[in-house]
């Protein structure tokens, strides 16, 4: 008898560490997973400031990897778009061209990153690539493409509090300085992100969160003028 009450607490331990691991403590503290199941798609607007300039930023996501953005900074106009496959880019007045190569690769794990990560990190099995804990806090996960993220959880609150990737030789690092909540799921609200040069470092802020909105596939596509 005493050996069977012994077992007990070992046989629901894997639960207890599972249930406390930092990627079930950020679902649920961003409003749990069946809330972030239910999203197939994100329509995101923001004001930009990079280097002194003021901008704009447009994004759609799609949960299984799709995405459109596109980015006003002054002068400077940009898309891109990601149906699954294939990647485009289309720069100013310049005609639309193909992500190749390095490029490609770089969108595949760029697809989901900022709170698109939720997609993948909460759902690993729809993707490929990996989901590791580092730590309590410290979420590591590389979809395809293999460029690694490193999430650090707040402590107090279990959101991310920045999220760190290396492009080549640069580290970049994202800091999530506030969030809002939009149909029960919590969004970043403000981010800085920095790639070691101060003069080049960018301030996002949303203005507007939709969530499933209706999209077209075109959406995804850049069509040649």
């Amino acid at each position: 008898m005493r050996k069977a009450l012994f077992m007990v607490p070992l046989l629901f331990a894997p639960v207890a560490l599972a249930f406390n691991s930092p990627v079930e403590r950020w679902a649920s503290a961003v409003g749990g997973r069946d809330k972030v199941a239910a999203v197939k798609a994100v329509y995101r607007e923001a004001t930009l400031e990079y280097g002194g300039y003021q901008g704009t930023l447009k994004v759609w996501h799609t949960a299984d990897g799709k995405y459109r953005k596109e980015e006003q900074v002054a002068t400077f106009s940009s898309v891109e778009t990601f149906d699954g496959v294939n990647g485009m880019i289309k720069q100013g007045d310049e005609p639309p061209r193909k992500m190749t190569g390095g490029e490609l690769e770089q969108t595949l794990s760029k697809r989901f990153s900022n709170s698109n990560a939720l997609f993948f990190v909460f759902f690993p099995e729809r993707h490929r690539g990996t989901v590791t804990a580092a730590d309590d806090n410290t979420i590591v996960f590389k979809p395809e493409g293999g460029i690694e993220w490193r999430v650090a959880l707040d402590p107090q609150t279990s959101l991310p509090k920045t999220m760190i990737h290396k492009e080549g030789e640069r580290t970049i690092t994202v800091t999530f300085d506030s969030y809002e909540t939009v149909d029960g799921i919590k969004f970043e609200k403000e981010i800085h992100r920095s790639g070691g040069d101060p003069t080049r470092g960018a301030v996002i802020r949303f203005t507007k969160t939709v969530l499933n909105p209706q999209i077209d596939a075109s959406l995804f596509s850049i069509r040649a003028e």
